[in-house]
């Protein structure tokens, strides 16, 4: 009897420590998935990051290429004054300009007016095939422009406007217009007559957009027509 009940007592043993021994083998199997699975949908949200961050400076960079570049100084009347202005408006946070585009069939012309801004931490294009003029911006008339969110998360956008002066490059933050010598000019009161003349829209220009995580970019980008020589009329 004695044998037979420490033979019992053996077996009610070791199945215990079998179960302990299947129960820590289970838990560290589950870990080891836990911490597998923990690592790949932490890398798929990174690669989902990376994705839309390189959507996001893919529309920017297609703007950059498509419109600054393609950027023309047109000419259009303006009627309160009674003489041909250029459509063009440089602000430190916003731009207002025309550029050249890639005519098809039934488009309306080969001219389209963009601006370029900041609303509700979104980048914001704004086009129209139609002339829309800095001077006279009737804000009934924004629904005619196509609006498109270039990219969300954006806590400022600022913007450079290259000129010549002296041959030096010099930067402004703001580009103005000189109604009396019919021109646009970058800081009127320190430019030359010849330079007065030469510019009528920015050499280049350079966009810094601050992200609401604190990261910072730049874009740059030459125009198409930035002489005298270049410019379009009515």
């Amino acid at each position: 009897m004695n044998r037979r009940s420490a033979m019992r007592k053996s077996k009610r043993f070791f199945t215990l420590v079998e179960m302990i021994v299947a129960m820590a083998v289970m838990i560290f199997v589950a870990l080891i998935i836990a911490t597998a699975s923990m690592t790949f949908y932490n890398a798929w949200q990174r690669t989902v990051r990376v994705s839309d961050r390189l959507k996001t400076c893919q529309a920017i960079d297609r703007i950059m290429e498509n419109c600054i570049r393609n950027m023309i100084p047109f000419r259009w009347k303006d009627k309160d004054l009674d003489q041909e202005r250029v459509v063009f408006k440089g602000e430190p946070d916003n731009i207002h300009f025309v550029s050249l585009r890639r005519a098809y069939r039934h488009d309306k012309g080969a001219l389209i007016f963009i601006r370029l801004k900041v609303e509700n931490e979104q980048l914001i294009a704004e086009y129209s095939q139609y002339p829309r003029f800095q001077w006279d911006e009737d804000e009934s008339e924004l629904n005619s422009y196509s609006r498109e969110v270039l990219a969300d998360r954006v806590r400022s956008v600022s913007f450079l406007y290259a000129s010549e002066e002296e041959d030096e490059l010099v930067w402004n933050d703001s580009w103005e217009e000189d109604l009396n010598l019919n021109v646009s000019v970058s800081n009127p009161r320190s430019a030359t007559a010849d330079s007065k003349r030469t510019f009528l829209i920015p050499i280049a220009v350079q966009m810094t957009v601050e992200w609401t995580d604190g990261r910072r970019e730049v874009w740059l980008r030459r125009t198409a027509g930035n002489s005298k020589n270049t410019q379009l009329t009515t």
